[in-house]
């Protein structure tokens, strides 16, 4: 037995190149996958960091687009949330 992974060396990379595809998707799902969580992550109204610095991070994007899909495509509305 050896101690590499017997299919995912270059030899047997350069035999079977069809497999090519499957490592592009595999590899192209996991950057995205990581992508978007990092995303979620960094610019998340509902995730703190730092709550010393702002403890409430939703009000500041109280009327910015911060979602990644827009359904409505209304810029006049406001949110009818309360100013304290």
């Amino acid at each position: 037995m050896s101690p590499k992974m017997q299919g995912l060396s270059w030899q047997s990379f350069k035999k079977n190149s069809m497999l090519a595809p499957l490592f592009i998707a595999i590899g192209a799902g996991a950057l995205g996958s990581m992508g978007y969580l990092l995303r979620l992550a960094l610019r998340s109204p509902d995730v703190t960091w730092n709550s010393r610095s702002n403890p409430e991070p939703w009000n500041e994007y109280k009327n910015k687009e911060y979602k990644f899909i827009k359904v409505h495509d209304r810029p006049d509305l406001s949110s009818p949330a309360p100013k304290y």
